[in-house]
Formats: structure tokens, sequence, C-alpha cells
């Protein structure tokens, strides 16, 4: 019975293995990033790419933002389709379009959200942390002689 878990257990481990390193081998290739997009421009242009990144600059002229790349072109700008409003500088942009230029990609959907947004996440969560102390010290104690937290008794 234990050589039979052993084994059970063995091959699901291996099992785990393969199919991590298959995820790492093959993610290029449902996934790609901005950066192997760009070093990789002649397989990626006219297909539908994603990629995200902070509004550098605005063209309301042109309807088009600028989001830095981490490779050559180190600019990459995106026409917005008229019907989206233009996000602001230093907006965070995710972008779904086709690449259709060096550094250059239209718009199909982008979604924008404001920096003080994301960063609102941490503020709303200030008002748990004294309740997450609150739960751990009605469990645990410190003890000072032994210098270590010990389980308080339920029925003391």
């Amino acid at each position: 019975m234990r050589n039979r878990r052993l084994l059970i257990g063995s091959m699901l481990v291996i099992i785990l293995c393969l199919l991590m390193t298959y995820s790492s081998l093959d993610y290029t290739n449902h996934d790609p990033g901005i950066k192997y997009i760009l070093q990789n421009y002649d397989a990626f242009y006219n297909t539908k790419i994603t990629f995200d990144g902070i509004v550098s600059e605005v063209d309301e002229i042109n309807h088009e933002i600028s989001i830095p790349a981490p490779e050559r072109p180190w600019l990459i700008w995106v026409k917005i389709p008229n019907d989206e409003e233009l996000p602001e500088k230093g907006d965070i942009v995710e972008v779904y379009g086709v690449l259709d230029g060096e550094g250059h990609v239209t718009a199909v959907r982008t979604l924008a959200s404001k920096q003080w947004e994301i960063d609102l996440i941490y503020f709303r969560s200030l008002p748990a942390i004294p309740f997450a102390f609150l739960l751990f010290f009605r469990a645990w104690r410190f003890n000072l002689k032994r210098f270590m937290f010990i389980r308080r008794k339920r029925d003391a």
C-alpha cells in the first residue's frame, strides 16, 4: 500500500513537471509579450496582438497615443478607434489591436485605467489589517520568555 502511494505521488510530480516544462516552452506561441513581438516583427505583422503599458504621449489630432516599448522602436504608436475616448498621459492602457507597421498598432479595443484607481486597491485593503490582527491575536499570544507565539487554549 505504501509503495503504491509513493508510485502515484511520483507519477503526479513527474506529470506536473512535464506540464510546467511544456507550458514554459510553448508560452510565447500563445501569449507573447511586446518584447518578443517586436523582436519577431515579421511573424506578427498584420496579426492581432495584445499588450499593455503607460501612455507617454497623446496626439489628439490623429487620435493616437504612444506607449514606451522595451525594444526598438522605443515608442509604439497606437491608433485609437474614433468611438473610444482618448486616455490621458500617465494612464495605464491595455491594447488589443492589429500590428500594421513597425511601431504602429491599430487598436480594435482598449481598456484604460487611471493610476490612482490602481493605487486605490492598496488603500481599500488598509481597514482589513486591524481585522487580521484581531483574528490572529484572538487565537495566538506572544510569550516573552520563549520569544515565540503560542496558540491560546480554547476553553481557558
